[in-house]
């Protein structure tokens, strides 16, 4: 009898032992911390989407956060996108920054952006690829004013790196090559720029043409505050330095209005 005791008491013991692992395993893998803020991610089933829910400490902020991104410099400030739509005027929805330390919750946009981007001095956020949100004064700034192609268009921005200092952005645009019919052109050049922030200004720097390819974050380095290109030229991805006749954009304003986003009023017209 005492032998049978005590291994039911060892079986029992393993059985709480494995259902603690299942548990913490089951945690752990859907949860991630970020600085003082915690997200927590659905168990994905068959035909059903995944949601996540995002808590600083113990205060829920959302149970539909669709990107975040810490600010550098403070763990209990975060800038993240919620695309809660179904829980009326106090859903959080759009893209937002909340201070753990105040409790302060401040809309940056009525949309949820694609990525957001902190500048390394915590001065700015980057709302998708071309828009600049100052969080000392409020102001935006769109990238897109400071250069227009030949015919007054606005080209297609992809952004890559902050510098050190906070002061410009590296910044990919689409453009037509130089002395070719665009309707005919398989692949457009990409422009690498460097853009100054305030005031807004625009430096040519070297241009991937006749490919598919991509400028990456690794392909560029700060030097001094200046943009340079440390990717070599292959002949799968052709690297070189247009003269300035050949440049198919220029730095004038553009002479047409801003693409609106897509989801612009996502947020309201759904409540």
């Amino acid at each position: 009898m005492k032998y049978l005791l005590i291994f039911a008491a060892v079986i029992a013991g393993l059985v709480s032992i494995l259902i603690g692992l299942t548990v913490f395993t089951h945690v752990f893998e859907n949860h991630e911390r970020v600085g003082n803020f915690h997200v927590y991610w659905d168990q994905k089933h068959a035909d059903s989407t995944p949601h996540s829910s995002l808590y600083y400490k113990r205060h829920l902020l959302t149970t539909r956060v669709t990107g975040y991104e810490l600010d550098p410099n403070d763990p209990d400030r975060i800038s993240f996108s919620s695309d809660d739509i179904f829980h009326g005027v106090n859903a959080a929805c759009g893209t937002l920054l909340y201070d753990g330390r105040s409790g302060q919750l401040t809309t940056l946009r009525s949309s949820p952006s694609v990525g957001v981007m902190w500048s390394p001095d915590s001065r700015f956020v980057l709302l998708g690829p071309d828009t600049i949100h100052n969080l000392i004064t409020g102001e935006e700034i769109d990238l897109t004013n400071a250069i227009s192609k030949l015919d007054g268009e606005r080209p297609y921005f992809s952004r890559l790196q902050w510098s050190p200092d906070s002061h410009r952005l590296a910044v990919s645009i689409d453009v037509p090559p130089p002395n070719r019919d665009d309707r005919k052109t398989v692949y457009r050049d990409k422009d690498l720029i460097e853009i100054t922030v305030e005031p807004l200004t625009v430096r040519y720097v070297a241009t991937i043409i006749d490919s598919s390819l991509v400028w990456m974050e690794e392909d560029i380095r700060w030097v001094d505050g200046e943009l340079q290109v440390i990717a070599p030229s292959t002949e799968k991805r052709r690297i070189l330095v247009k003269s300035p006749e050949l440049l198919t954009w220029t730095t004038r304003p553009p002479t047409v209005p801003p693409r609106p986003m897509w989801d612009e009023h996502y947020c309201e017209i759904r409540r």
